[in-house]
């Protein structure tokens, strides 16, 4: 800062200079950026742990499903193979759609809807028997599991070798090496 003198009686003026103000503007514009970096982050983590939420959601009432009923929810045997996207206009499409309602096991379609864009799956063995639930996971750094319910790496071509007895295959919706939440019954 630099006292100015001015012509006349003794009058002084405080006054910042150019530089002093860049030097401010540079360092408050550093900082936005490293908070906007961490909060980007921060919002991906938030949406994969509603993903992992939503898929426990389901897998808990396809197990209370299966004690009602003595088998799991069946899809057509070309879907059941390749697994079949779970959400379809924000509500769960068929064969997981009855499971919603007031009477059933979920009572919204909440646990089908997706917050982004990524593809979400049921597979099935078409014997009513086992099944497996997938959700592809934005962030990457969730370590692969291989065996139980946990994070899979899916393979180049898509596919995700669940460590259960249904598998998705790679005409199945997940993409080339992404990570893949996956629950499946029975365990």
């Amino acid at each position: 800062m630099k006292l100015i003198k001015l012509n006349g009686p003794a009058k002084t003026l405080n006054a910042f200079t150019l530089i002093e103000l860049l030097v401010v503007i540079a360092i408050i514009g550093i900082l936005a950026a490293l908070v906007i970096v961490s909060l980007s982050g921060a919002r991906s983590k938030a949406q994969d742990t509603t993903r992992k939420n939503n898929v426990r959601n389901l897998d808990t009432a396809l197990a209370q499903y299966f004690l009602d009923n003595s088998a799991y929810p069946n899809a057509v045997a070309t879907e059941a193979a390749n697994g079949i996207v779970i959400e379809d206009a924000g509500a769960c499409r068929a064969p997981l759609a009855s499971l919603v309602g007031t009477t059933n096991y979920l009572t919204a379609a909440t646990a089908c809807n997706e917050a982004g864009t990524n593809p979400h799956a049921y597979a099935t063995a078409g014997t009513g028997a086992d099944y497996s639930i997938g959700w592809q996971l934005t962030s990457t750094t969730d370590a692969a599991v291989t065996v139980g319910n946990g994070a899979y790496a899916a393979a180049a071509d898509g596919a995700v070798a669940t460590g259960g007895d249904v598998d998705f295959t790679a005409a199945g919706p997940f993409g080339d090496l992404a990570k893949v939440f996956v629950t499946y019954g029975p365990q």
